[in-house]
């Protein structure tokens, strides 16, 4: 059979860390890139109106509950794969943001995985960036799309070895809400370190950065590894004249990771939400988060 053969959990463990003091740092590389967009003709979810609905979900490399891509064949992270596309698409998602996506990688049987999950789920548009690069793995953000996706761009934070790039994908989306007239939209999914404080500021800092520079409506959606960043972010860019908010309501309901709010769906003020729920279904260690949005004026 193809696959992956079973792996202790604790070798398993251990490769993850050695795969982490391993990571490339391509320093020769500019950190900011253009991305090519990919497109084709498979539609499968009508595009939006008036309430634009967006979800962000951390897909663990296809893994789903499994402790490590490394103990999961590739027939099962192609199941898994397919369950994340087929829940995109059953909520009628009309922009996704993935962290933890693999590029063709050894750990994780070798799929093009944003390729595999827009054509499954029927994006028309997406783009995706590698921020991490190991011997045994390409992997890091991605954005599917219902509606056109003129440009984009990537980001790889500043290096923090030991751990892994991350980083985070712009695409600028064209959304035509009914009112007679195109918005264009910067759409982010981000994925920040997950082992120190001052990293994630630094890496928040950089973000912030390139968000200044630019007069788009903004949707802030990913895996921020932390509870309390967005509020960090949020009174940075009311600094600036530049306003940002989230859902506020019982903490409890809004847990995507164990007992903890990392994952965020962010907007500024030319936006409103509609609605914000955590969906319970397990696709990976992480929950994935669904807005509605409208614009504010609507």
């Amino acid at each position: 059979m193809n696959g992956h053969k079973p792996m202790n959990k604790m070798l398993a463990g251990a490769m993850s860390l050695l795969l982490l003091s391993c990571n490339t740092i391509r320093a020769e590389e500019p950190r900011q890139q253009p991305l090519t967009v990919q497109h084709n003709d498979s539609a499968a979810i009508a595009p939006p109106g008036e309430i634009l609905r967006v979800a962000t979900l951390n897909i663990a490399h296809g893994r789903g509950q499994s402790l490590n891509q490394l103990l999961v064949s590739t027939e099962d992270i192609a199941g898994n794969l397919d369950r994340i596309a087929q829940f995109l698409r059953s909520k009628s998602i009309h922009i996704a943001a993935l962290q933890e996506v693999d590029s063709p990688s050894a750990w994780s049987g070798n799929i093009d995985q944003a390729n595999v999950l827009a054509r499954i789920a029927g994006y028309p548009w997406w783009v995706q960036a590698s921020h991490a690069s190991l011997w045994i793995a390409r992997y890091g953000t991605a954005i599917l799309s219902t509606l056109p996706i003129p440009a984009a761009v990537s980001l790889d934070f500043s290096p923090s070895p030991p751990t892994a790039g991350k980083g985070f994908t712009l695409a600028q989306i064209e959304w035509d809400p009914g009112a007679g007239e195109t918005v264009m939209v910067d759409v982010i999914s981000i994925h920040m370190d997950f082992s120190r404080e001052s990293v994630r500021r630094a890496q928040l800092d950089e973000l912030a950065a390139l968000m200044n520079n630019r007069q788009h409506p903004v949707i802030l959606m990913g895996d921020f590894n932390s509870e309390t960043l967005a509020a960090s972010l949020m009174a940075s860019a009311a600094e600036n004249q530049r306003h940002l908010n989230t859902w506020v309501d019982d903490k409890s309901e809004l847990f995507t990771y164990k007992k903890k709010r990392l994952d965020w769906i962010i907007v500024s003020d030319e936006l409103e939400f509609v609605s914000y729920t955590t969906a319970q279904d397990l696709l990976s260690d992480h929950k994935a988060v669904i807005a509605e949005l409208r614009l504010a004026d609507q």
